[in-house]
């Protein structure tokens, strides 16, 4: 019990650069690429010394692991092309994850996919942040089509939605995005995500949108295979939240 407590009291410190309160949970992503065609994403949340993961590629996988450290940790050996687990984490790899020294890595037939895992968000009492986090652990959506009309109002709140891979370059429908880059939240958000770059359609992946008051009006524009339409006044809007 004592080694659970020094390593969560260790991953707070590394996360926020002093103590916080139990209950925290960090929140990960990355995006991995070996070619042109070979994307997969990544996401995973770590709450006291449990990591817990899911991988979304096209395709199988020989193997994934977490590596960077000195050693690589298996996560599946195979893979699924929706795996996910969860795994104890010691504190010197709890440390890696949170300066975003951890790269994951996905064998394929077709070759070697890997990425760096970012932390992307904080989420619990005491963060002591004042950049806006996540208000949830889940996801507000996980479809191509799903929107943030259901969170009109909660401006300034953030929330994740969950992309799966393999998406139609048709997917939407979007409003706007042109001049400051505010979508009504009628708009789908993963084919936003994919307008500002934040995602591709076949790899898909985790997304954050900060919750804004309605505007005026919406410019629609083209932009990584996906176009949005012009429209006018409406009662809400967001903006993508970019990782990096």
């Amino acid at each position: 019990m004592s080694r659970l407590v020094a390593l969560a009291a260790a991953v707070a410190v590394a996360a926020a650069g002093s103590a916080q309160g139990a209950g925290e949970a960090f929140h990960f992503t990355a995006k991995l690429a070996g070619g042109p065609r070979l994307h997969a994403s990544f996401g995973a949340t770590l709450m006291g010394d449990t990591f817990a993961w899911k991988l979304t590629a096209p395709a199988s996988g020989t193997a994934a692991e977490l590596a960077g450290f000195g050693r690589a940790v298996t996560l599946c050996k195979p893979c699924a092309p929706s795996a996910k687990g969860s795994l104890p984490v010691a504190v010197g790899l709890a440390h890696l994850l949170q300066q975003g020294k951890v790269t994951v890595r996905l064998r394929t037939a077709k070759g070697v996919l890997t990425g760096k895992v970012k932390l992307i968000a904080t989420v619990g009492a005491g963060t002591g942040s004042a950049t806006p986090t996540p208000t949830s652990s889940g996801p507000a959506g996980q479809t191509w089509t799903a929107t943030a009309a259901a969170l009109r109002g909660q401006n300034g709140n953030r929330f994740e939605f969950s992309c799966p891979p393999n998406a139609s370059a048709g997917a939407g429908p979007v409003w706007g995005g042109g001049g400051d880059g505010a979508f009504a939240d009628t708009s789908a958000v993963c084919p936003a995500a994919v307008m500002t770059g934040d995602i591709l359609l076949q790899g898909g992946g985790l997304v954050i949108v900060e919750i804004r008051p309605g505007e005026p009006s919406y410019t629609g524009v083209s932009s990584n295979g996906i176009t949005s339409q012009s429209l006018g006044a409406s009662p809400g809007s967001f903006v993508v939240i970019h990782d990096s």
